[in-house]
């Protein structure tokens, strides 16, 4: 399972990855048949709609899954206790939403009039702010509280994790995601509501962390037949549209285990190595997160600009509204990197010579 010094190189490609064809994703949204999107193109794709429901049952929970992975990494090779580690975890995910929140999302979103779930329509500056506070008007970056609050629930029963009683916390975080959509469905703040299904999910990560050596030992034939069958699962889903949240949970939880396989398998390929070793994917690797948070403000900028003319076309219009989106975010990435190094050097020189 991979050497010293790349040793979970399939975990790192999870992440970037998906975070990527999320971006490509939102760029998909116009199209499809989804009530959380106000901005539709009035087309809808039936295509688009069906690489949606592929992409909300794996994308998400496969970097949650990568998450709790690196949480159990983290247990072993850190000494944090309980106050470190939500700190930790605050900085992380809840000061970049309010940095982008404040200076990103709530301004471009009132300047342009961007509808967006949980933003009233035509809302202002200052009822933008209080809705994105509250974490009712999120967009894109519902991501972070949802991934603090799962985190935090492990960080709490991390003192059992470190005695091993795994059963144990499998069975509490199921019963936590049945209770969770039990009484937090319609809980409309700081994104609670969303965080049942991908509970199991970050356990399953842990999980397969524990059990890593074990994995390792599975040969490609059973790597590859564990890889059809969480397929399979993840179709049966919108195809069957099965009521009731333990077949959502079911599903999603397969959706992370068929990226957890299909990396595996890419991990052994020399192919899948020597476009991981590019410059462009080294840059993907080392901004993609950069890539998520920017995102959604660009690639509504970018549908708008495009739709006049390849609106009635929806695949073209959205890979077109993704290389435009994509290129405005690499452009913006530099731009901050090139800042941060200039500001950096400015506030040296200060230290250096404070007169």
């Amino acid at each position: 399972m991979g050497g010293t010094g790349e040793r979970y190189r399939y975990i790192t490609d999870i992440k970037a990855v998906s975070l990527l064809l999320i971006v490509f994703w939102h760029c998909t949204l116009f199209y499809e048949d989804n009530p959380f999107f106000p901005e539709s193109s009035g087309i809808i794709s039936p295509t688009l709609t069906a690489l949606g429901y592929f992409f909300d049952l794996t994308l998400i929970a496969a970097y949650v899954f990568c998450s709790g992975f690196l949480f159990a990494r983290s247990l072993e090779i850190h000494e944090r206790g309980i106050p470190g580690s939500i700190l930790e975890r605050i900085k992380r995910l809840l000061v970049p939403y309010y940095l982008f929140g404040t200076f990103w999302l709530v301004p471009l979103y009132t300047l342009f009039d961007i509808r967006s779930f949980g933003r009233p329509e035509h809302a202002g500056l200052w009822e933008g702010f209080v809705h994105m506070l509250l974490g009712q008007f999120s967009d894109h970056l519902w991501f972070l509280w949802m991934l603090f609050w799962v985190a935090l629930f492990f960080i709490l029963l991390s003192p059992l994790l470190k005695k091993g009683f795994l059963p144990v916390i499998g069975i509490l975080s199921v019963a936590a995601a049945f209770a969770v959509e039990l009484w937090l469905k319609d809980f409309p703040y700081f994104k609670l509501s969303q965080i049942s299904t991908y509970l199991p999910v970050f356990f399953l990560g842990i999980l397969c962390f524990r059990t890593r050596d074990r994995i390792g030992g599975f040969g490609k034939g059973t790597i590859s037949l564990l890889f059809l069958i969480s397929s399979i699962l993840v179709i049966l889903y919108p195809v069957l549209k099965p009521e009731g949240f333990a077949f959502l949970l079911i599903a999603r939880i397969a959706g992370s285990m068929q990226f957890f396989f299909l990396f595996l398998l890419l991990d052994g390929s020399r192919t899948w190595h020597k476009i991981t070793d590019t410059k462009l994917y080294g840059n993907l690797r080392d901004f993609r997160m950069d890539l998520y948070l920017l995102n959604m403000p660009f690639n509504y900028l970018s549908y708008r600009l495009i739709a006049p003319y390849l609106g009635k076309h929806p695949w073209m219009c959205s890979v077109v509204v993704f290389l435009i989106a994509f290129l405005a975010i690499c452009i913006t990435v530099q731009l901050k990197t090139r800042l941060k190094k200039l500001f950096g050097k400015f506030f040296l020189r200060l230290r250096r010579d404070p007169s």
